[in-house]
């Protein structure tokens, strides 16, 4: 299956550095193009490349469902990790939980 096109990622918060708008909407078409991501339907970005107490390095995390779990109100986390030069490096699939008030 293709990636997710950029043009269908939806943003849960404005990304006005067009940079880093670009750099994340990469990331997030590259990753779904690996096997374990590609049968997603639809991309929800929840917060552009940071860190955090519980995953020091740099990721993006996106919320992906297929078009069954999007129905269903469900998702599955996913954190796509990136070289200093935003180069695409791995992501951790998380497991499918239902979507959540805070999510958008």
């Amino acid at each position: 299956m293709p990636p997710i096109p950029r043009g269908l990622v939806i943003f849960t918060q404005r990304i006005r550095n067009s940079a880093l708008r670009n750099r994340t909407l990469n990331l997030i078409e590259r990753a779904t193009q690996e096997q374990d991501l590609a049968h997603f339907t639809k991309a929800r970005l929840k917060n552009p490349s940071h860190t955090s107490r519980s995953d020091p390095i740099p990721h993006v995390t996106v919320l992906l469902s297929t078009d069954t779990q999007t129905e269903l109100d469900r998702a599955q986390a996913v954190h796509i990790y990136h070289d200093e030069d935003w180069n695409y490096k791995g992501h951790t699939l998380y497991e499918e939980r239902i979507n959540k008030s805070t999510d958008d």
